[in-house]
């Protein structure tokens, strides 16, 4: 081979080098985690396999529930007609914010309280608290600097008390939006309110005190225990194996497989970076480091967390109704260390499915990506029988005060058992119907929530405790 041979050759060499190292450094930079980089697998989901169905953060940022308030004390919640409910309101908030503008005051808890009491209403709870602002760009709310003193929203108010304002409820503070168009904002929305059953007081007017969360007088259900088993119980192995390859990806043929003592099979990659626990119950758990990162947002971390789950699990086959409700979203931390955690309940037959162990989906994302992912997921089917009168609320937490109060406090010495009630009547949130997942059934239940964000389970028609759960 001449001179000029061997130097084509070497530069042929030194091309296909360079082309082989770009290549794999392209797709390291393509592959690589979700979340960094402008490119995101997710977004191309639905076009590499249309049997993947990602809902949209707008899905699931929605109405609970709707409270009409009848300026009597009494209260009726409305679940069937919430969305539209709040949909009227949101209309109501852009076409004002475009055309004209708000003042914005801090309501104090006296006047909350005589206005919730005294006057007519319409309150729309949301599922979670939402940032605020975050919220007004999504839903197409104009907004200024003024609103920046609003930090998070959890239900709108409006009310007959101040007709030309609507009010924004959100971190234990409420804020009047009065608008200068001078127009009754309120007419349309309570003209012709329903009063349904059963009729709901305030925690303060059936238990004493001062707190304005609300209780049913009386409750009847036809729930009865239900039977259970683990999504992936048909075949547990192939379940387990599916789930860690869609984790591990193309990394799967390097990943160690470990099963302890009790079944329970762990999938490791390297030296403990990324593992996926698949337990003997039918549950799955999978942790990785925790990233920093530039912070995507509420629902830019809310989408991460969706579209993570549509192809870990996925959300069921049917697109038109979600089975899962975001129950909860828990901010901690600040700037690229920021970290999101949201927790979605199961729903059979409109009622909630909880456990000790936290909804049926837990996803933690911090700068993009996600670092936990805990699915637990329920095959079950609703089971009714003949309607019955359930335990009465205000009895169930005045008979489990004890439990509540040694829970909330550490303290198990019961010093004064009215203390104990006055403590817990304080410290209420909520009280609702769902179904308690326990080892053998699906229990119903009153779940009994805290200002702490703990639960409490009893029996919906024996009041007997069936566990507890909080943050």
């Amino acid at each position: 081979m001449d001179e000029r041979a061997k130097k084509q050759e070497k530069l042929k060499n030194a091309v296909i080098v360079v082309l082989f190292l770009t290549t794999i450094l392209l797709l390291n930079l393509t592959w690589r985690s979700e979340g960094q980089g402008s490119f995101r697998l997710s977004s191309v989901l639905d076009f590499i396999s249309p049997d993947v169905w990602v809902p949209d953060a707008d899905e699931f940022v929605t109405a609970d529930s709707a409270v009409y308030g009848f300026g009597d004390a009494t209260f009726s919640l409305d679940r069937e007609n919430a969305k539209q409910q709040l949909q009227a309101v949101l209309e109501l908030l852009r076409r004002e914010s475009a055309n004209a503008s708000f003042l914005i005051n801090e309501v104090t808890d006296q006047q909350y309280r005589d206005m919730l009491r005294s006057y007519r209403s319409l309150k729309v709870r949301l599922s979670c608290p939402v940032p605020f602002g975050e919220f007004c760009d999504r839903t197409g709310i104009n907004r200024n600097s003024t609103y920046d003193q609003v930090t998070t929203v959890d239900a709108f108010l409006i009310s007959e008390a101040a007709p030309e304002s609507i009010f924004v409820e959100g971190g234990g503070q409420c804020w009047r939006f009065i608008s200068d168009s001078e127009e009754d904002l309120a007419g349309p929305f309570l003209t012709g309110l329903t009063r349904g059953e059963p009729i709901y007081y305030t925690a303060a007017s059936m238990l004493g005190g001062e707190n304005l969360s609300l209780l049913p007088l009386a409750q009847t259900s036809e729930l009865s225990q239900a039977e259970w088993e683990s999504e992936s119980s048909d075949d547990p192995e192939r379940a387990g194996r599916e789930m860690a390859e869609s984790v591990f990806g193309e990394n799967f043929d390097f990943v160690r497989r470990i099963t302890d003592s009790f079944g329970n099979v762990t999938y490791m990659y390297g030296y403990g970076e990324k593992t996926l626990t698949c337990l003997t119950d039918g549950s799955f758990e999978y942790k990785t480091e925790t990233a920093d990162g530039p912070d995507p947002g509420f629902y830019g971390s809310l989408q991460t967390a969706i579209a993570f789950t549509a192809t870990h699990g996925g959300w069921g086959s049917d697109r038109r109704d979600l089975d899962y409700v975001l129950c909860s979203a828990v901010e901690s931390g600040s700037g690229r260390s920021k970290v999101y955690t949201f927790g979605f309940a199961q729903v059979l037959g409109g009622v909630k499915l909880l456990s000790e162990d936290g909804p049926a989906i837990i996803v933690t994302v911090s700068g993009g990506e996600v670092s936990y992912y805990r699915r637990a997921v329920a095959k079950a089917a609703t089971a009714t029988a003949e309607t019955q009168p359930a335990a009465e609320a205000a009895n169930v937490i005045a008979g489990n005060s004890h439990l509540i109060y040694s829970v909330l406090t550490g303290n198990v010495l019961s010093a004064n058992s009215d203390e104990e009630f006055a403590y817990v009547a304080d410290h209420l949130k909520d009280a609702y119907i769902a179904y308690v997942v326990t080892e053998d059934s699906l229990r119903p239940a009153w779940v009994v929530a805290t200002k702490e964000d703990a639960l409490f389970f009893f029996g919906l028609y024996d009041a007997l405790p069936l566990g507890f759960t909080r943050e």
